[in-house]
């Protein structure tokens, strides 16, 4: 702290003189102190980087080690006009013949008379699969347009819509189902009541191909008919879910007779190359840390942060053992040098492609364990290591633990400097002020001393003259 008072009986700067003392007895604890914050700090930041590498790594780590990734499905139709096909991670390889000899259709019906004296009644909806529903037909919707909207706000339709169209000036009331196939065809609307309410009645089993005098079937439903494989099959959908497992088929057209089209599903061997490349443009990226935390660059005589340091090189030589070394052995599969991926001088990977892309083709379920097998793939060892190493117990966070640790003793150690130096500036505070006050008397004897010989002195001056 600043002394302002003491020096005031000498004359001397005695409170510049204290702090001087008192920082040049500082100086040497406080920079050791500050000298070890610094480098604590560094450390910690450079645990923290490489900790979140590894993270980050582990992460990148995922999908090598999800066997599903390893199932990326491409499918193909060679006529996508007549059949579409997507394929899920879980559908089967191959190649399928596809012929279609009809599409499903959904149901259409016109009435053939109108609708003009508000009769009332109740319109009871019945189809193939033995569904009903009914419309009471009342005065607050005695009207073409009050049926339609009734048809369609009926909470238990079971899958109709009605709209109504205009017929040489006169509305007619048009009916469609909502979906294709045979079991949603309307057979019978069953009207009670009389007058133009019977002209909605309809029975399709007394009808002509579905014409009747009261509706014109514009459109059947029908079944789609196709053959897989050679095996014939019906749908009331165009659109056909596992009948290849994993796949949906979406039938557009029909094809001519014997003339099937193909549909392939293979796996897409560029997605797995790109995965294998991007574990290795990963573990690259990682090993530029290591190499710039541990090294010593002799251009500059200065060492990574890490350089020694037992933990850094432990995960280095560990992760390292693991990626480059020999391991399980997944058919001719043992290390990544069988797949075209060698190691450089500098510790990182480099990439041979086109060995890389034969081994995907040509030993692909070798390629999937070596990499994913749920206990022996290098992905899920390289894992359970990092775990280790990265879990809230383990080896990062306990040094990382230390470290704080460390620093809060340097806390400790700056209160104890403060409190000695406020004892030491106390003392030179006693000390120099008590040399003050004696500086001061004998100042103020040595003015007293000389006052008086010169009194003295002027008394023999004046007994002289006379």
């Amino acid at each position: 702290m600043a002394i302002s008072s003491v020096g005031i009986g000498s004359g001397l700067p005695l409170s510049d003189l204290i702090n001087q003392l008192v920082a040049a007895e500082a100086a040497p604890t406080q920079g050791r102190i500050d000298r070890r914050e610094a480098s604590l700090q560094t450390e910690l930041s450079a645990i923290g980087i490489l900790k979140g590498a590894l993270s980050d790594f582990q992460d990148k780590l995922k999908a090598l080690g999800d066997v599903d990734s390893f199932k990326n499905r491409t499918s193909k139709s060679s006529n996508i006009a007549v059949a579409s096909l997507s394929a899920d991670q879980t559908s089967a390889q191959g190649t399928y013949s596809l012929e279609v000899a009809a599409l499903a259709s959904a149901q259409k019906l016109v009435a053939q008379n109108g609708y003009s004296d508000a009769s009332e009644g109740v319109l009871t909806f019945t189809n193939q699969s033995g569904e009903s529903f009914d419309v009471t037909v009342g005065t607050g919707n005695a009207t073409l347009e009050g049926i339609a909207d009734a048809i369609n706000d009926e909470a238990t339709n079971f899958g109709i819509t009605a709209k109504i169209i205009n017929v040489g000036g006169e509305g007619r009331l048009v009916i469609n189902s909502d979906s294709t196939g045979i079991d949603e065809r309307i057979t019978t609307i069953s009207a009670t009541g009389t007058g133009d309410i019977q002209n909605f009645a309809y029975d399709y089993a007394l009808s002509v191909d579905g014409d009747d005098t009261n509706w014109d079937q514009t459109s059947a439903a029908l079944n789609a008919s196709f053959s897989l494989e050679g095996q014939p099959m019906t749908s009331g959908s165009n659109t056909l879910e596992d009948v290849i497992p994993g796949a949906t088929i979406t039938l557009k057209d029909t094809t001519e007779s014997s003339s099937p089209i193909e549909l392939t599903v293979s796996t897409s061997t560029a997605s797995v190359t790109k995965l294998v490349e991007e574990f290795v443009s990963a573990f690259n990226e990682l090993n530029n840390l290591f190499q710039q935390q541990t090294s010593y660059n002799s251009a500059s005589e200065q060492g990574g942060v890490l350089q020694g340091d037992a933990l850094a090189r432990s995960v280095q030589s560990q992760v390292r053992s693991l990626v480059t070394g020999s391991g399980s052995a997944f058919g001719g599969l043992t290390a990544l040098a069988n797949m075209g991926i060698t190691t450089q001088s500098d510790g990182s990977l480099a990439i041979n492609s086109t060995q890389l892309n034969t081994t995907v083709s040509e030993n692909f379920e070798d390629l999937t364990g070596f990499f994913a097998d749920e206990t022996l793939g290098l992905a899920n060892r390289l894992n359970e290591l990092l775990d280790n190493y990265l879990s809230s117990t383990g080896s990062f966070s306990t040094r990382t633990d230390s470290l704080n640790e460390s620093l809060k003793g340097l806390d400790s150690q700056r209160d104890a400097l403060t409190s000695r130096l406020e004892k030491l500036e106390a003392r030179y505070l006693a000390q120099f002020s008590a040399m003050d006050a004696l500086v001061a008397n004998l100042t103020s004897t040595g003015n007293f001393l000389t006052q008086q010989l010169s009194s003295i002195a002027q008394i023999q001056t004046a007994r002289y003259k006379n």
